[in-house]
């Protein structure tokens, strides 16, 4: 099964952190419109950033393990109209596969005139490692993606509860996409639509963690992201990711990774990269 997500990323002011102390009950459509304006702001703030990824892979039938261990990049491109996430995995089970210093970060620190061509075969050439024949859905960013503001309006959102373990200020919020053509697709070109929910601030609309769901509700693509501040960044950023998927089978696929060495670099092309 292969699913392939068309998104398209857009660019706003980096954000400020308000904390507040108690919880302020705020209307549906304010808060769907604070959570967008922080995403755009994301998108500034993360741009440009490389990070290591420990991913832990297991199939049930036949049992196997895998550990893979990679660099996770998300390039913002002068001239380009948005970002794009790549991975080099570097060890698989422990065994070095990359034989040589990190790839993607030197394709774009000094970028050759091919460099977007070849960090996608460094993509492609890592995806062969995975267990799981997903296609480009296990991106712990996939519901950042979705929920930015030129999708709002495929969805529908539900207020939860406030969650007071994650915060006094920290309020559910359900989506679940209704609109065709779905933004994801599986298999080719069938919809698959998305549903789950989002922790995030009421005052700021900083998303702390998120729940997706695709496809059926009993059987379908589960994946869980939690998010926290980075002090030497100064931003917030993704610390983890569990996945489970259906192997086809009738087992599962369960998949569980963490991120950290979180740096940024720039890009030093003079090159306009077409979306």
């Amino acid at each position: 099964m292969r699913i392939a997500a068309r998104l398209a990323w857009s660019v706003a002011l980096v954000f400020a952190v308000v904390r507040p102390a108690v919880a302020q009950k705020v209307e549906v459509t304010d808060l769907v419109s604070r959570m967008g304006a922080y995403i755009n702001s994301f998108v500034d703030g993360f741009s440009n950033v490389v990070a290591e990824e420990t991913y832990q892979q297991e199939i049930s039938s036949p049992h196997r393990k895998r550990q893979l261990k990679s660099d996770l990049m998300l390039v913002k491109y002068p001239g380009a109209d948005g970002w794009l996430m790549f991975r080099d995995t570097f060890e698989v089970d422990g065994k070095d596969v990359r034989g040589g210093p990190e790839r993607l970060t030197r394709l774009f620190v000094d970028p050759p005139e091919s460099a977007l061509r070849r960090a996608r075969e460094i993509s492609g050439e890592s995806a062969r490692y995975n267990l799981a024949n997903i296609g480009t859905v296990n991106n712990p960013l996939l519901v950042l993606a979705l929920m930015q503001p030129a999708y709002h309006d495929r969805f529908r959102f539900t207020l939860g509860n406030i969650e007071k373990s994650m915060g006094p200020d920290v309020r559910i919020l359900q989506f679940q996409e209704y609109r065709s053509p779905s933004i994801i697709k599986v298999d080719g070109n069938n919809d698959v639509f998305t549903y789950g929910l989002i922790w995030l601030e009421q005052a700021t609309g900083h998303v702390l963690k998120t729940q997706l769901k695709m496809g059926r509700r009993d059987s379908g693509i589960q994946i869980e992201t939690q998010f926290k501040p980075d002090p030497e960044l100064g931003i917030i950023v993704p610390t983890s990711m569990k996945e489970w998927y259906p192997d086809g089978t009738g087992g599962d696929i369960t998949g569980t990774a963490s991120y950290g060495r979180f740096r940024r670099f720039s890009v030093s092309t003079d090159e306009t990269i077409k979306k």
